[in-house]
């Protein structure tokens, strides 16, 4: 079996995904498990909410990467209103499951937020046009 090609940039993790939270009126949370050589070992759904907000907690992300046995991840979800800047619910969410991430051993690579025409990447602390 052809092993996929690593996620080495949020551009590429943001790409992966723009296609199936683009255009949404509503927000929703995605996860990309990774191997420790940082290849997708698959794309989930963790959370559906409304115009302005979703919930999902650490204990749901942690559970989920364990399933799956991942070594890290890279969590995304969408502004609908078309601005990526994140709110402070998204800094602080973040800083947690930085966190929790830590405890278990496991690596939170990046978590982007996209809209229709631009993400912002935590890890690089930028807003970049597709």
């Amino acid at each position: 079996m052809q092993e996929l090609a690593p996620i080495t940039t949020a551009a590429c993790a943001a790409t992966m995904l723009h296609d199936r939270m683009n255009n949404l009126d509503h927000e929703e949370v995605w996860v990309i498990y990774l191997t420790s050589r940082v290849t997708p070992l698959g794309t989930e759904m963790l959370s559906k909410g409304t115009l302005t907000e979703t919930t999902i907690d650490c204990r749901t992300v942690i559970r989920q990467v364990l399933l799956k046995n991942a070594a890290a991840i890279i969590l995304l979800h969408n502004h609908p209103s078309g601005d990526p800047t994140p709110s402070a619910s998204d800094i602080r969410f973040t800083d947690r499951l930085r966190k929790a991430c830590s405890l278990m051993d496991i690596k939170l690579l990046d978590h982007i937020i996209t809209s229709e025409d631009a993400f912002y990447s935590f890890a690089e602390e930028t807003t970049t046009k597709y």
